[in-house]
C-alpha cells in the first residue's frame, strides 16, 4: 500500500489530488503534490502541508483511495 500511495503522489500533475475516502464517502483526506507524506507505520499516513497544517490518517477507516481532479 506505501509504495502504491507514494507513486500516486510522484505522479500526480498540477490539478490532481489523492482523496482518501471514508466510509460515509462525504468526507475525505487530501493529498496534493505539493504535500509531504510519510507512512508512520503500515497503516497510518501523515501529511504535512505546506500552510504549516498536519493530516494524520488512520488507513483501516479508509474505504477507497482515488486521484481526483480540484480540491473544491
Amino acid at each position: 500500500m506505501e509504495n502504491a500511495i507514494l507513486e500516486m503522489h510522484q505522479n500526480l500533475t498540477d490539478g490532481l489530488f489523492i482523496a482518501f475516502v471514508t466510509a460515509d464517502d462525504e468526507q475525505y483526506y487530501s493529498l496534493t503534490k505539493s504535500d509531504d507524506v510519510q507512512f508512520l507505520d503500515s497503516k497510518t499516513v501523515f501529511i504535512k502541508r505546506k500552510s504549516g497544517r498536519n493530516s494524520i490518517i488512520n488507513l483501516n477507516l479508509i474505504v477507497e483511495i482515488e486521484i481526483r481532479r480540484g480540491l473544491f
